[in-house]
Order: structure tokens, then C-alpha cells, then sequence
């Protein structure tokens, strides 16, 4: 499990990221993004890396917008959710420092796999249906998908791919309801879905911090 040095503070083309990377040979690592929630930072989804295997060089990028001290969102929040055009904007934004980091290392990774929670777990959604051939498996976590990005996808992106779901049945900020509506249309529409719950609010549980360990493996 991950118990690796702490994470490293970098800068990529304006963006703050943390990065840790694996111990394990290079031909043996995996690539996994860690994707913060409204509020949140590059520090904030560490806590979850626990169960994480080490072949994980792990990338924990800070969002773009400022909401106040330490507090970042990857957009701001309003009455309509935005758009698949503004996630496709984010997650093109997002690649491109990623790819450009990994080349710079020497890591010639083509497909990642991302842990989001909250909007970050939205944001995990959109890299999954819109860079399908970039992305593996996708921890998603106190989150949910649009209803007006669900009418505009290719459904044939979610063929056979793995999602870890985790909510809070007592979750006040994102109702449990719209994660079980989002795991029934990716089921629907050919993905593999590891439903994980617990009588919490908006955060993980341990059983479920426990189960992305076994997700992860």
C-alpha cells in the first residue's frame, strides 16, 4: 500500500500540482490522478492514497478557480451545472500538463486512472467519457453525472470499463439517489460498477476507503 515520501509541490504551465512518484520499476508502475472537490486543493485527497498500491506514481493537480484561502473549484458553482463543452475545456487543460509533466520525466504513460471526490469526482466522470481511450479505472466518490451530459454521450465509451461509486446515504450536499441514478446508466451502457455505501454524509466511509484498495489492486 502507499507509504511513500511526501508528495512533491510543481508547477505546470500555471497550474500547482502535488506529485508522488512510485518506488516500483518503471515498467511495473501505473499512473493515477487525484482529483479534489469544491473548496478543496492539491493537498486534499492524500488522505485517501492509504490503500493505494505503490506502483502508483500519483498527480494530484490544484483547480483552476480561486474560491478563497487554500480553496480552489474547478468552476464556479450555479444554479445550472455546466455543460460537457466546460469539462471538455478542464479535462483538455488538464491532459495536456499531465502529458507534458510525463514526457518530461521520461514516463511514457498513455492511460491513467483517476480518484475524484465531489466536483472532483464529476471531473473524474468527464475524463472517463470523453478521453475513453485515456482512461482505466475511475473511483468516483460522493459525486454524480448531469442529466444534460447523459443525452449528449457516446455510450459506446463506457463499454466494459471499471467505476468504484461511493456515497453516503445521508449525504445532504449530493442526494445518494443521483449516485445510484449514475451507476445505473453506466451499467446500462456496458461499464462494470462497484456500488459502495454507507450512513454517512458527504464524505468516504471506512469500508468503502477500504474497498478502493481492492478496486485499485
Amino acid at each position: 500500500m502507499n507509504n511513500q515520501q511526501q508528495p512533491q509541490k510543481i508547477n505546470i504551465l500555471g497550474w500547482t500540482f502535488r506529485v508522488q512518484y512510485s518506488p516500483e520499476p518503471s515498467s511495473n508502475q501505473r499512473v493515477m490522478l487525484l482529483l479534489h472537490g469544491h473548496l478543496g486543493n492539491e493537498n486534499a485527497m492524500w488522505i485517501l492514497t492509504k490503500p493505494i498500491p505503490n506502483s502508483y506514481t500519483l498527480i494530484a493537480p490544484r483547480a483552476p478557480v480561486k474560491t478563497g484561502k487554500d480553496q480552489y473549484s474547478w468552476h464556479e458553482i450555479s444554479p445550472q451545472w455546466p455543460g460537457l463543452e466546460k469539462y471538455t475545456d478542464l479535462t483538455n487543460k488538464l491532459l495536456t500538463r499531465v502529458d507534458g509533466w510525463l514526457r518530461e520525466q521520461n514516463l511514457n504513460f498513455q492511460h491513467f486512472d483517476v480518484m475524484g471526490f465531489s466536483q472532483g469526482a464529476l471531473m473524474a466522470y468527464a475524463l472517463a467519457i470523453l478521453h475513453p481511450h485515456r482512461i482505466s479505472k475511475v473511483a468516483a466518490l460522493a459525486g454524480f453525472i448531469p442529466q444534460s451530459w447523459v443525452e449528449k454521450l457516446d455510450k459506446r465509451s463506457l463499454l466494459r470499463k471499471s467505476f468504484f461509486v461511493a456515497h453516503g446515504k445521508q449525504d445532504d450536499i449530493i442526494p445518494i439517489n443521483k449516485a445510484y441514478q449514475a451507476a445505473d446508466w453506466l451499467e446500462d451502457n456496458g461499464a462494470q460498477v462497484t456500488f459502495c455505501a454507507a450512513d454517512i454524509g458527504h464524505k468516504l466511509s471506512a469500508n468503502c476507503f477500504n474497498g478502493l484498495g481492492n478496486f485499485f489492486d
